[in-house]
């Protein structure tokens, strides 16, 4: 419920402070008072776009402020929850700011919040309904939300939205991989020739380190067998080699070392200097005998480097390096190898989707139809009480067979999207002996208004949204047509608030309150306000209404009389 709006410099509205209560609420004024400026600043606060234009000349800015009762709303209340802006009162403070750079500041119990959120606390608070929002009607894409409202299917309709989704992702999964599967074939193709060019040559982790040090040895091989040779000679064959004489070293100590004990060490140290020599010479005979010269194993060593060399080349600076390409191509290989097995996967996830997707689309389809047949005799009840009881409303709903379809009905597949397989369509039929037609085709303006309120009292229990506001949705009637719509909408603020601009007397007796917009000119400035009306100003204003600036006793008397059959006669205070 809408317990107050606050305005401030917003247009002709310097300031504007409004109490509301239950029930229906009339707006009236002349035309050019500011009503429309007051409901577009309720907009404002509801996240409708504004720009600077709207700030009332010499002000700093536009501030709307509103107080809306959560109690009816649990979404409301846990969207509040959710970002800590929650008030145990129960209440929730709108409020937006319009600044003269365009730009808004929005707060909820003076928290700040997005635009975003704005839009949506006030879609789930207040029915804003335009003086052309009826026109809507004429849309036929509205037809299907219009009767999954008045047929409760909001969760059924989410469910399959979100069915409808998943098949689409893995839809476009299924066609991602189809038109990859061109660039994954030459892909595979580049990959296998890599993989096989450096198998044929099947390195091995440390190769080229010990293939090197060979090679390193090979090329030496005459330098280190001479070498060797003569080390050995030297050591150990030649006369006086170095062995012979540590040898006869070590004898000569032997012998004076009785004489000058310390000698001994020096005796050891000879021995162990011999021994040394011995093994030395025992490793280079064995070095040199085993000796070979292979200029053959020189040549395949420097062709198997000679390809190691191409390798790293084109796939590493080394040769590990290389190894690790070759298992990076090993592993993507496996990967686009996976593309068959994945396009598999999703054809049977597709398949097991649709299938869910089909059978809940089929159920709500059949939902749909039953309750079609009960709002279209609501309807025509209700278009009968208000002028026009020989209309004929039809529902009509269909579904289109497409190759494309993604539900399967029957065995034959039927177009869909997030709403289901139907679609659907209001005809109207205003006037005796025609056939049914689309809308657009047949209704005036003033019918368009009487179909738009007798959906509203069919969806009244239904729908959710506790505050509804009615922009002149009398368009196009008058006298008994009036009186029943304002009846109509008495009836319909049983379960909402209604607030309802009008400039009929018919409906505007019919309100629980009245809020008159005044349009002054004060000091060459002109401003508009805002006022509850007391129960005389109110018969004033509804004389207005009735005979215009001229009040005569008849016409208050009429007035006085209209008011007290809508508390009496209707019942419905």
């Amino acid at each position: 419920m809408l317990k107050s709006l606050e305005i401030q410099n917003y247009a002709l509205l310097d300031h504007v402070s409004v109490e509301f209560g239950n029930g229906l609420i009339i707006l009236t004024g002349e035309t050019g008072a500011g009503k429309s400026i007051f409901i577009d600043a309720l907009g404002t606060i509801l996240g409708e776009k504004v720009n600077s234009s709207v700030i009332r000349q010499g002000a700093p800015k536009a501030i709307v402020e509103a107080v809306f009762s959560t109690e009816e709303s649990h979404e409301v209340q846990q969207i509040l929850k959710s970002r800590e802006i929650w008030d145990d009162s129960g209440d929730v403070i709108l409020r937006r700011e319009v600044l003269p750079s365009g730009r808004t500041r929005c707060f909820a119990n003076d928290t700040p919040i997005n635009q975003r959120v704005l839009i949506e606390l006030g879609d789930l608070l207040v029915d804003l309904h335009g003086q052309h929002q009826h026109q809507s009607l004429l849309k036929v894409n509205e037809h299907i939300r219009l009767l999954d409202q008045f047929g409760g299917f909001g969760a059924a309709v989410s469910e399959i939205s979100e069915l409808y989704q998943k098949l689409r992702e893995i839809q476009k999964a299924m066609e991602t991989l189809r038109s990859n599967e061109a660039r994954f074939a030459e892909r595979r193709e580049i990959l296998k020739f890599q993989l096989r060019e450096i198998m044929d040559v099947t390195p091995e982790p440390g190769e080229e380190e010990s293939l090197l040090k060979e090679e390193k040895v090979l090329q030496n091989s005459e330098k280190l067998f001479q070498t060797a040779s003569k080390i050995y000679q030297e050591l150990y064959e030649d006369e006086g080699s170095a062995y012979e004489r540590l040898s006869g070293a070590v004898e000569a100590l032997t012998e004076v070392r009785q004489i000058d004990e310390r000698l001994s060490p020096m005796t050891a140290d000879c021995k162990s200097a011999a021994i040394a020599v011995e093994e030395t010479a025992k490793f280079l005979q064995e070095y040199i005998s085993a000796f070979e010269f292979n200029p053959e194993r020189l040549e395949e060593i420097r062709q198997r480097l000679s390809e190691f060399s191409h390798l790293k080349k084109k796939y590493g600076a080394t040769m590990a390096a290389v190894l690790e390409h070759q298992q990076k191509i090993e592993d993507e290989l496996a990967g686009i190898g996976n593309v068959a097995s994945d396009m598999e996967s999703l054809r049977v996830k597709f398949d097991d989707q649709q299938n869910v997707f089909s059978e809940k689309c089929q159920l709500l389809s059949l939902q749909r139809q039953n309750a079609a047949l009960r709002l279209q005799t609501f309807l025509e009840a209700s278009l009968a009480e208000l002028g026009m009881s020989e209309a004929v409303f039809n529902i009509h709903i269909k579904q289109q067979s497409s190759p494309e379809g993604v539900a399967l009905i029957a065995g034959d597949r039927i177009k869909a999207n997030r709403n289901g397989i139907d679609q659907v369509e209001f005809l109207l039929s205003a006037n005796p002996g025609s056939s049914p037609r689309p809308l657009v085709d047949v209704a005036s303006g003033g019918e368009i208004s009487r179909v738009m309120l007798a959906l509203k009292l069919a969806q009244a229990d239904a729908d959710r949204l506790p505050v509804m506001i009615f922009d002149e949705i009398d368009t196009g009637v008058s006298g008994r047509i009036a009186q029943a719509v304002g009846r109509n909408m008495r009836r319909l603020s049983k379960q909402h608030q209604i607030l309802c601009i009008t400039h009929l007397p018919q409906i505007a007796s019919m309100g629980h309150n009245h809020l008159l917009v005044e349009k002054f000119v004060d000091n060459g400035s002109t401003r508009t306000v805002v006022r509850r009306l007391s129960n005389d100003e109110r018969i004033q204003a509804v004389a207005t209404l009735l005979g215009g600036d001229v009040i005569s006793p008849a016409l208050l008397d009429s007035a006085r009389e209209l008011i007290e059959e809508a508390k009496n006669r209707h019942d419905i205070c």
